[in-house]
């Protein structure tokens, strides 16, 4: 796994995925914040979250500087693998959202449901509101619903577009 030292740059690219296994959640989206975020910790969380917005603007990949990166989120990076940005990185990557590469990571940009192992060793509380979400509709959020449209390669203002057309009761839509 590469190493991260004082202005180490460090290469990012999509993580390619078959189009029937690049299912699931944006990074940004509620699911992670509630749900994942539990498991993976706010550290790894944001880091996974910066890494989709740097993949929104440059899709084939780009070069960061990981301590830059570390201090944009308020963590040290002064002992590299060892340090809290670190040990948030090695989560991304032991939770399967990043893996190295030779010359940085590859990126996943739909982050799974959680495993059953996983929600086993969720908090009861939070275990029974994941359930409860499941349950429901997907979201009825147009800027979730437009974030998700972006992320699966639609443009903005055609996802914004589609989010709040989606939206509509389905009588108004048969009226058009």
């Amino acid at each position: 796994m590469p190493t991260a030292t004082t202005n180490d740059l460090v290469n990012f690219r999509p993580w390619a995925m078959p189009a029937e296994r690049d299912v699931g959640h944006d990074p940004r989206s509620a699911y992670v914040e509630h749900f994942w975020l539990s498991t993976l910790g706010p550290s790894a969380t944001w880091i996974i979250r910066r890494l989709a917005d740097h993949l929104d603007v440059e899709p084939d990949g780009f070069t960061l500087d990981l301590n830059d990166l570390a201090q944009s989120l308020g963590l040290s990076n002064t002992k590299g693998a060892e340090s809290p940005f670190g040990r948030a990185l090695q989560r991304c990557a032991m939770f399967n959202l990043i893996r190295p590469n030779n010359d940085g990571y590859d990126v996943k940009r739909r982050i799974p449901d959680l495993t059953s192992r996983q929600l086993d060793r969720m908090h009861d509380r939070l275990r029974r509101h994941h359930d409860e979400w499941v349950q429901r509709t997907w979201t009825t959020d147009p800027v979730q619903i437009e974030h998700e449209l972006v992320a699966a390669g639609i443009d903005r203002r055609t996802a914004a577009i589609a989010a709040t057309s989606a939206l509509r009761p389905t009588s108004s839509l048969q009226r058009q």
